[in-house]
């Protein structure tokens, strides 16, 4: 893949993010692409409306790929997964069990659930992420737009009260 490349996918990403936030759920989105730069699936953050906790974006897209992920684990095909934010543990396991060869997100999740890094630096599937090419916060000007939209997720009291709820039901 080329830098311009991942600025497009990046930015499809983004997109999906927005459609996400559109749909009152947290802005995340993800794209998994081929060597080829065919894209594969598309997936976005999809917890409350599906009311599932593991219906995060980058999920959703290894599941919307179906079969082409699973042929190209068996294959060894190298598929690449864009996200506009750090994939989560569960999501960096999907990752990882998907075979998926190279992660690129937009921005990094220090203070949230973010955990590829984290996962990573503890050394428990050391031989697995060596297989992986991560790629973090490669533009400045996305990362910001990703930035926006999880301030416009947080600054709606909705959304809010709504996660209030689902973590501690009255």
């Amino acid at each position: 893949m080329n830098i311009n490349q991942d600025r497009y996918f990046l930015e499809l990403a983004l997109e999906e993010a927005e459609k996400a936030l559109n749909e009152n759920t947290y802005p995340v989105g993800a794209i998994i692409v081929d060597d080829n730069g065919n894209i594969i699936a598309k997936g976005r953050n999809k917890v409350h409306p599906q009311q599932d906790a593991t219906a995060h974006a980058e999920i959703d897209a290894i599941r919307n790929a179906g079969e082409s992920i699973f042929n190209a684990k068996i294959n060894g095909e190298k598929y690449t997964i864009y996200s506009s934010l750090e994939p989560c543990p569960m999501c960096a396991g999907g990752i990882l069990f998907a075979k998926i060869k190279r992660v690129v997100w937009l921005l990094n999740d220090d203070i949230g659930f973010g955990g590829y890094k984290k996962i990573k630096d503890a050394k428990v599937f050391d031989r697995k992420f060596s297989e992986i090419e991560a790629i973090e916060e490669p533009y400045d000007d996305l990362k910001k737009r990703q930035m926006e939209l999880m301030g416009k997720w947080s600054a709606n009291p909705n959304n809010v009260t709504n996660l209030r709820k689902a973590v501690v039901p009255e």
